[in-house]
């Protein structure tokens, strides 16, 4: 893994408590040696740069950290947030998506996001995030575990296998992720990783 870029957008509510998680990311990123370049977006306009900049670097994981639901993200500036066809719209350039997208969001993992970059060209191999809405720490102690194992391993469907079977075991089971599918040209999810047998298909409407 060459470089992780992360994308805080934080509302000024959890700046002001203290609960901003790009800063401890980005070092626990640094403990494992993996290099990580971490932005600040205090509104839509810088999150969309942010998400630009992320994708000429053509990094191999975009963490984005902050709020929303099942709809999108939530605006740091507390006005709009982003639907979530509008954020897949920001990955459409000439550059590729990341291969991993880490959605450190509630509901970040959801189906609606799925949906939205099947529709598209450019769309991340691998969603990782919760199906609900998490606490600030079960997000960080998540993100702990992804990174120690994605540092020592390649980037597939079988190494996320292996950190979601530790996230759901030490954090919470609503982790999972979304694997995009060539033959089906679809995401498949996989909503715990020890029911291998067993996966639901996000169509594609």
């Amino acid at each position: 893994m060459n470089t992780v870029h992360i994308i805080d957008c934080h509302n000024a509510n959890d700046y002001f408590a203290d609960r901003q998680e790009g800063p401890i990311v980005q070092h626990l990123l640094k403990a494992v040696n993996i290099r990580a370049e971490l932005h600040m977006a205090l509104n839509r306009t810088k999150f969309g740069e942010a998400v630009v900049r992320a994708m000429e670097a053509e990094c191999d994981v975009l963490h984005i950290a902050g709020h929303g639901n099942g709809d999108g993200i939530a605006s740091s500036s507390g006005r709009s947030g982003l639907l979530w066809a509008d954020f897949v719209k920001m990955f459409q350039g000439s550059h590729p998506a990341p291969k991993i997208l880490v959605m450190s969001t509630c509901c970040g993992a959801s189906s609606g996001l799925g949906r939205a970059f099947s529709r598209s060209i450019n769309r991340p191999k691998l969603i990782i995030g919760s199906s609900d809405a998490r606490y600030f720490d079960d997000y960080v102690a998540a993100w702990a575990l992804l990174y120690r194992r994605l540092n020592c391993k390649d980037i597939d469907i079988e190494a996320m296998q292996q950190v979601l079977d530790e996230i759901c075991a030490v954090v919470d089971k609503s982790f999972r992720y979304l694997g995009w599918d060539d033959e089906r040209e679809r995401y498949v999810r996989y909503p715990h990783p020890r029911k291998r047998a067993r996966f639901d298909v996000v169509e594609r409407e």
